[in-house]
Order: structure tokens, then C-alpha cells, then sequence
């Protein structure tokens, strides 16, 4: 088997995204080699047509993955799309990734079914059309890795930060009420069942500006697992949501869990490979290329590893300018 791994930071050295995208490129090579199979990647593409180079490795593979941020992944996968060989990208359907990657599409989605922080476009929070409480965030629509993400206390504070002009925000950005609580997310394997394996906590920061009361997001990294009393709710709800939108394949879903009052909000959903499943292959062992390939391969082989994943080890991803650290952060008695 023949399996060609595209991940977006490396192919074009993009300085924005180098460090995780390196780490998890490495993951799914060396557990697809790990497993007897012949991986492929690009690095450095410096060519004029990306898409058209992705589309000639995908030709010559058996399969391809696609790891991505949410608007390159979304480009890229409806251009593959067009191609009959497309069923052989190992990605969910089309409608789905419209679905999730699309932050705004979310919300209208599923916040009917689950609890989402209320949500608008930016334009229509500028013309008042939709009333938020605050604090609130704003975020890129297709946004990742906390880019571009400010937290506004009041109203006072967003105006004086508008007056600088350091944040353009326009038609694709989104406007949320911003939930106090503990920043987490989900790894899961989805292929005819759902399997989520870990709860993990996410390291954020949120850095104060020049502006009083406007704070920047960071993401420097998370742990896995991470072990809360509303644990199993979260997996519930990670249950019904990759079951209702069709999801395939490793998932990483981001949700704050409001301890004082024991709710869960959903936040976003990345439909690919995430940094967490480098944490979650060195707690537990597992091999997160072999288990996404099977989500759409070998049902089989998801009911052995996955029906009760034992963790031996707590451990600590961080990110840094130019790579990806992990430790151990606690010994777990299995």
C-alpha cells in the first residue's frame, strides 16, 4: 500500500505553522511506516500550482490524507473533489467539512441539537442586527490556531480597539459570546461507529493588549488525557455531533466546560489530524495513521484498539516557534 500524507505548513515552509505541522506530518509517516506501509509527502513545493501537485500524488497513491488549516483544507479538498479519485482521499464527505470548517455553518448547524456559544457574522453585529452579551470573541470564520482572536469585555473596550485599526474585521469573521471555563478538546476515531478516546485540556492564554480589557488568544499547546467529572457528557455530545454531520476519520473537537454552572459548549470541530493525536499516540501507544486509515478500511480493527485504550502516561505538548515538545507530565497507574 501506497499512502501520500499532504500536510499544508511543510510543503510551503509556511513560518505561521511549521512547528505543528512538521510534528503531525511526522506522526502519520512514521506510524505509516511503522505499519509496513510506503508513504509520500511534498516539502518545500515552490511550483505555481499547488493543487494540481496534491492531485498528481493522489493519482499515484493507494490513499491520501490531507492535513490542512480550515480554509486551505476546504479549498483543496473541493478541488480534489472534482476528480474521480477523490474517494480515494481519506477525509469525511464534502457536505460535512462545508459543515465544520465553516465556523459560522457550525453554529447554524448544530445549535439546535447541542449547546454553542450564541453566534453572528461580524457585519451583522456591527449594524446591531444581532444583540450579544459581553465579553465576547471575535474569531476568523475559517480561522486556526487562535489567529486573529480577540476577547472584547464590553462594548467600550471593542470600540477603542476598532479606532486603531491593528485588526481589520470584516464579512469573514464571526462575532461569539465569549463562555468562561476550562478550554478542552476531544480526540475521536469516527468510521460506523464513534469512538472518542481522550479528553484533553488545552493550554490557552489570553494576553492582555494594548487596549484595556481586550485580551489576545493563544493556543501554546495542550495535555492528554485530561480527566473531568463531566468527561462522559463531553464524549456524548462528540457522539451525537460526528454522528449527525456524517464525520470520517481522526477528529479533534473543541469544547469549554463551564464547571460552576456543569455545562458543555461546543466550540469548533477540525476534521483532520490535530496536535493533540501527537499527545495521545505517546500516552497510549496507539498508532493514529493506522486508526484513521481503518475509520474508512477495517471497522474491525477500531472495535480491538479503540473498545478500551489504556493510558500510561499524562503527557505535555507544547508548541514553540519552530517545533513541538512533548514530556511526560505524570505517570498514570494503569
Amino acid at each position: 500500500m501506497n499512502v501520500f500524507v499532504f500536510e499544508y505548513a511543510a510543503a510551503l515552509n509556511n513560518i505561521n505553522f511549521i512547528a505543528e505541522g512538521r510534528a503531525m506530518l511526522n506522526l502519520m509517516i512514521k506510524g505509516l511506516r511503522k505499519d509496513g506501509i510506503k508513504a509520500e509527502t511534498i516539502k518545500n513545493f515552490t511550483g505555481s500550482d499547488l493543487p494540481e501537485k496534491i492531485l498528481e500524488n493522489l493519482c499515484k497513491s493507494d490513499y491520501t490524507i490531507l492535513i490542512a488549516p480550515n480554509y486551505e483544507l476546504l479549498k483543496i479538498s473541493d478541488f480534489l473533489n472534482q476528480h474521480r479519485d477523490f474517494n480515494k482521499v481519506l477525509i469525511s464527505p464534502a457536505d460535512a467539512l462545508n459543515k465544520t470548517l465553516n465556523k459560522f455553518n457550525l453554529y447554524k448547524e448544530l445549535s439546535n441539537k447541542i449547546p454553542l456559544p450564541k453566534t453572528t457574522k461580524f457585519p451583522d453585529f456591527v449594524t446591531e442586527k444581532k444583540e450579544l452579551n459581553f465579553p465576547i470573541i471575535i474569531k476568523p470564520i475559517y480561522g486556526a490556531g487562535c489567529e486573529s482572536t480577540f476577547v472584547f469585555k464590553d462594548n467600550k473596550s471593542y470600540k477603542a480597539f476598532a479606532k486603531t485599526g491593528r485588526q481589520k474585521f470584516n464579512e469573514n469573521f464571526i462575532v461569539q459570546e465569549f463562555v468562561n471555563g476550562i478550554h478542552t478538546s476531544v480526540c475521536l476515531f469516527a468510521g460506523r461507529d464513534v469512538y472518542p478516546v481522550s479528553l484533553n485540556r488545552q493550554l490557552m492564554k489570553f494576553e492582555k493588549t494594548h487596549i484595556e480589557n481586550v485580551r489576545c488568544a493563544k493556543y501554546d499547546g495542550s495535555y492528554v488525557p485530561f480527566f473531568n467529572k463531566l468527561r462522559k457528557k463531553v464524549f456524548e455530545y462528540s457522539g451525537i455531533i460526528s454522528k449527525h454531520l456524517n464525520l470520517k476519520g481522526y477528529i479533534g473537537m473543541d469544547f469549554v466546560i463551564d464547571t460552576k454552572n456543569e455545562k458543555i459548549y461546543l466550540i469548533e470541530i477540525n476534521p483532520r489530524i490535530t496536535t493533540s493525536a501527537i499527545a495521545l499516540s505517546k500516552a497510549t501507544n496507539l498508532n493514529i495513521a493506522k486508526l484513521h486509515i481503518a475509520c474508512f478500511k477495517d471497522e474491525e480493527i477500531l472495535r480491538k484498539e479503540l473498545s478500551e485504550v489504556k493510558f500510561l502516561n499524562t503527557i505535555e505538548i507544547l508548541k514553540g516557534k519552530k517545533n513541538v515538545k512533548c514530556r511526560i507530565k505524570k505517570k498514570l497507574v494503569v
